[in-house]
């Protein structure tokens, strides 16, 4: 994923660190690579602690460390900076952006998401707007088989992770593809409303706000 993949969706608001009164525009700033005198000469290792100097400044509140910020940049985004076009306040963005899409991945729902919406793809989610979407953050989720977060509790009969069984009468009978209760440990299993972060809409239809 790019950091402009990442960057899709708002970044959540950072708050200034208590440990610097300055905020992420004043951040460390190279010069610009037209005001080099001769760029070629450049020493790849100062260049590196630079930019791990302004990654830290980017980073500062976060979980994410600033290596592991560098090492989701693209290496024309790096030229970028070195040259003066990704400044300081982008590399913030993109610093907060990747740690909220970490904290995601684990299925946990930024502060900023705190609307209900309907993912055409992914079904009821946490958005920061209302509504119908064709496409949504969690996606990502979705595709790597990873935890969504529901507004609202869930049938498995609603569910394309859900088979029932061919000779049951629906009041239970059936398994989880994804490893969810089994038979028997719910009562109407199959329609009984519930928390699942796995839960997928059937292909075709969706579940409404």
């Amino acid at each position: 994923m790019s950091w402009r993949d990442i960057l899709e969706a708002p970044p959540p608001q950072k708050s200034p660190s208590t440990h610097n009164s300055q905020n992420t525009q004043n951040s460390v700033e190279p010069s610009s690579c037209a005001d080099s005198a001769d760029s070629a000469y450049r020493d790849p290792e100062e260049d590196d602690a630079r930019l791990l100097e302004a990654l830290a400044h980017a980073c500062r509140g976060l979980s994410i460390k600033p290596a592991e910020v560098c090492d989701a940049l693209a290496p024309e985004d790096i030229e970028g900076w070195r040259c003066g076009e990704v400044r300081g306040e982008s590399l913030a963005a993109f610093a907060a952006s990747l740690d909220q899409r970490r904290e995601m991945e684990r299925g946990i729902c930024p502060a900023s998401y705190t609307e209900q919406a309907t993912c055409a793809q992914c079904g009821p989610i946490w958005l920061w707007t209302q509504g119908q979407v064709l496409g949504c953050p969690w996606c990502w989720n979705r595709i790597r088989g990873l935890p969504i977060p529901r507004p609202h509790l869930v049938q498995c009969a609603e569910c394309r992770h859900w088979t029932p069984d061919s000779i049951g009468d629906g009041g239970g009978i059936g398994s989880c593809e994804v490893g969810g209760p089994q038979p028997g440990q719910m009562p109407a299993y199959p329609r009984a409303e519930r928390i699942c972060d796995h839960w997928l809409p059937e292909p075709g239809t969706k579940k409404e706000d």
